[in-house]
């Protein structure tokens, strides 16, 4: 069970609706009607007013503003909603590890969260209710007070004044909320979340080549891997801006829109979520004993230079499949350590080392006491950024199992 709102994407349709609605309802008279049929008329009348609130104060009407742009922070001073980031596309119905994406395996999750007798939700249902009644109460004090307006001003214009104020006051509304979207959009802070993309074919290419050779343990694991990367979704994390905020709806993104998210989005790994019919691999957790390496370990070191995904490491890349509970959780594009630390300590320093002792001479002076995998050599930062179309291409890497590992 939810309580009723109306999702973002409406926001056009409510706004006329209210506005038309507004100034049809200011047409209404009471001497429009028989005596005995005011009472009916008056009822409609609650109901009308409490409708038109309730959609004024829906996710539809207040747009973003409610959620981005003040109302919020309002409310909770009062509530505890927090709507979180927007999903992007659609996600598989459960997602159990890693923390990657969210699921929804819990149907009363929303209900929980945000139907509280605080959330804007139900303050807006409140709001609704208390209009009409408010509506109810006042109806012969509103009335006597458009009869006596209504006999100063010629036949009709006063029904159409107040048509015309109270739509225009709705409508006038909508555009200022439009305008605040606009401005908050000069100001707009970034989002991060999941977008669910088509993969692209070069990396597609990549881990089929990958997985087409031998495993070095099991065939059927390798089967089952490969049935899962057929069948697969495919997510990336993406920074969003809040023009492209929903509240809890995901957001179905056009291409150009799509194309600006993964511009310049740096991105080392894919997430990627099989289909629940596929059989799973074992071991149940492991790295894929298959990888691609390319630049530095395969050439002697150097920068990638094929294209427009050059310059993406003057190093060594890896590209490595992840197992977690038998299924195929990413598709991940690293640097390679070239000097691992178990060269920290001599053979010699270790025969002689018991627990307790200190080595501080196992480090180098320029090392500075700690190690990174990732560091930019000369150039431009942009060249270090390794979007999806900077994934190397098959034919860059050297395919090795870990049994060709030195």
């Amino acid at each position: 069970m939810r309580l009723p709102d109306i999702p973002l994407r409406h926001h056009r349709t409510v706004r006329t609706a209210a506005a038309l609605g507004t100034g049809a309802l200011a047409l209404v008279r009471r001497r429009d009607v028989s005596a005995e049929r005011q009472t009916g008329l008056r009822a409609g009348n609650a109901l009308a007013n409490a409708g038109l609130t309730w959609l004024t104060g829906s996710s539809a009407f207040l747009g973003r503003v409610g959620g981005s742009s003040g109302l919020n922070e309002f409310l909770e001073v009062f509530t505890s909603r927090d709507s979180g980031p927007v999903r992007y596309a659609s996600t598989p119905a459960h997602i159990s590890d890693v923390g990657a994406l969210d699921g929804d395996a819990d149907a009363d999750t929303w209900w929980d969260e945000h139907a509280s007798v605080t959330s804007p939700a139900f303050l807006n249902a409140v709001t609704a209710a208390a209009a009409g009644a408010a509506s109810w109460a006042l109806w012969p004090l509103t009335e006597r007070l458009a009869e006596k307006v209504d006999e100063k001003l010629p036949s009709g214009v006063g029904r159409g004044l107040n048509a015309v104020v109270n739509g225009g006051l709705v409508a006038v509304t909508a555009v200022l909320i439009d305008k605040v979207e606009k401005w908050a959009d000069d100001v707009e802070e970034l989002n991060y979340a999941p977008l669910e993309i088509e993969l692209p074919a070069h990396i597609r290419e990549s881990v089929d080549t990958l997985l087409s050779l031998p495993h070095p343990n099991s065939e059927a694991s390798a089967e089952a891997v490969r049935e899962q990367f057929a069948s697969a979704k495919f997510f990336v994390w993406v920074t969003y801006p809040d023009s492209l905020y929903s509240g809890d709806e995901p957001v179905v993104l056009d291409l150009e829109q799509i194309e600006q998210l993964l511009k310049d989005e740096d991105i080392a790994s894919i997430d990627v979520r099989p289909d629940e019919s596929t059989p799973s691999a074992a071991p149940a957790r492991h790295t894929y004993p298959v990888t691609g390496i390319t630049g530095g370990s395969a050439d002697e070191g150097g920068t990638v230079r094929s294209g427009d995904h050059a310059g993406i490491s003057n190093g060594g890349l890896e590209l490595t499949l992840d197992i977690v509970d038998g299924r195929l959780t990413s598709v991940d594009l690293n640097e390679v350590d070239d000097e691992p630390f178990t060269d920290l300590l001599s053979a010699e320093a270790l025969r002689e080392s018991v627990p307790g002792t200190l080595h501080p001479g196992s480090l180098d002076d320029e090392d500075g006491g700690y190690s990174s995998s990732f560091e930019i050599a000369d150039g431009d930062v942009e060249d270090a950024v390794r979007t999806l179309e900077r994934w190397p291409r098959p034919d860059e890497y050297i395919f090795r199992s870990d049994r060709e590992r030195p």
